[in-house]
């Protein structure tokens, strides 16, 4: 055998290899994860004549195996995978159509791949057509492969923007992995969640509030976030100063960073005259306290991005002769715009580039005794920086400096500063 020769035979086993991976996903429906990889691995051996070569060489293989071997369905499901590599979907059909009439009792791999295939080309009926005429039996790898199926459909539904079909998916998979106690069931609920949050936020554009309230209600059922907790009494404040406080108080519990103090203050000022209005008095004089303490809080540790400014004083991006090392030079001061002293400020650098974050700065300034005084600018910073062409960051289409600030250690960071480093 030739040296050609070889590198063709290694060639087609990397191929069938991947084919048996990409099977073993329908076998079992694949998740978004697994199914967003194999996608980008199908990419990798379809975009070429030579791969496409190889697998019709594939297909001729199996084709003579299914005449030899007639009654062998899984030949037609391998066969059906290999025709949606090179997106013939026609044949993929009717190779997946062949493998259900062949299959025996409780054997579901070849219905999955045909219901993934419909997911695929948008026939969203025949897709659930399909899955529903399999028996709802009490088998482990059945009922985690209809969740994935759900989980497929509704991810497919979701990239529509039809948010109120693919929370109904997302709930019938939530519904699947729970029964045999899954761990996927925690992707099921993110799905949820997060139709629920873009159900709320249309509901609210069109003035719903009533049906923003119910869809994010509904979503606690699922998972408590502090997220949900804020939409919510951000919608309840304006006319229900109760239930807006109550959710403000989990939210301020849980992430206080989360919350805007005006808005929390209107809040108890709100409850305030609410429980005076109705002669209760120990409720107004414990929401006295409670803004008071609100106030204080803020003072202490809460920071806007309004409340900082950064003003840089030098930038410079320079290259050694050879151009195999960079190095980034950044001088700053910090401008205190708030009402507020700063007794501390925590600054963090981060470099961004490709979809990638890397923290290169982080200090604490400042105290009680010396403080950053409202008002005023801060002495000179300096951050300096260097990578060099064995670091992923050297061949970075794009490079970002992102400056955040945050005046409590255990809090978020907000952004204050972005700029990008020109090469």
């Amino acid at each position: 055998m030739t040296k050609i020769e070889i590198l063709e035979y290694v060639r087609t086993i990397l191929i069938a290899l991947l084919v048996s991976l990409v099977l073993a996903g329908i076998a079992t429906g694949c998740s978004k994860i697994i199914a967003e990889h194999h996608a980008r691995m199908l990419a990798k051996i379809s975009n070429t004549t030579k791969d496409n070569e190889m697998i019709e060489f594939l297909i001729s293989k199996y084709q003579e195996e299914a005449k030899k071997n007639p009654g062998d369905y899984y030949i037609n499901v391998r066969l059906g995978n290999l025709y949606e590599l090179l997106f013939n979907y026609t044949e993929a059909e009717k190779q997946y159509n062949i493998a259900i009439d062949k299959s025996p009792y409780g054997v579901y791999s070849p219905f999955f791949g045909l219901a993934n295939l419909y997911i695929k080309t948008h026939k969203y009926k025949k897709a659930l057509i399909i899955v529903k005429k399999l028996e709802n039996k009490d088998h482990k790898p059945l009922l985690i492969a209809k969740g994935d199926f759900y989980m497929n459909l509704g991810d497919a539904l979701w990239q529509e923007n039809k948010y109120e079909q693919a929370v109904m998916q997302y709930k019938l998979a939530f519904f699947y992995y729970k029964k045999v106690d899954s761990r996927k069931k925690d992707i099921a609920v993110e799905g949820i969640l997060d139709c629920y949050n873009k159900i709320a936020d249309k509901d609210y554009k069109l003035h719903k509030i009533d049906k923003a309230i119910e869809s994010l209600e509904t979503a606690l059922l699922y998972r408590e976030t502090p997220v949900l907790y804020y939409k919510l009494a951000l919608l309840y404040k304006d006319f229900n100063p109760v239930e807006a406080n109550k959710y403000m108080e989990k939210t301020y519990a849980w992430d206080p960073g989360l919350i805007n103090f005006d808005i929390y203050e209107e809040i108890l000022i709100n409850l305030m005259n609410y429980y005076y209005q109705n002669g209760k008095d120990i409720e107004t004089d414990l929401y006295k306290h409670k803004l008071k303490a609100v106030k204080n809080f803020q003072k202490r540790y809460v920071i806007t991005e309004k409340d900082v400014k950064i003003n840089p004083t030098k930038i410079k991006f320079k290259s050694n002769i050879l151009g195999t090392r960079h190095y980034i030079d950044f001088k700053f001061k910090i401008e205190n715009t708030s009402k507020y002293d700063f007794n501390t400020l925590f600054i963090i650098a981060k470099l961004r580039y490709d979809g990638k974050s890397r923290e290169i700065y982080s200090q604490k300034l400042y105290s009680k005794k010396q403080p950053l005084k409202s008002r005023e600018e801060s002495q000179e910073y300096h951050i300096k920086y260097k990578y060099n062409d064995k670091d992923d960051i050297f061949m970075a289409e794009k490079l970002w400096l992102d400056i955040y600030a945050g005046k409590k250690d255990n809090m978020r960071k907000i952004p204050v500063y972005s700029i990008e480093i020109k090469r």
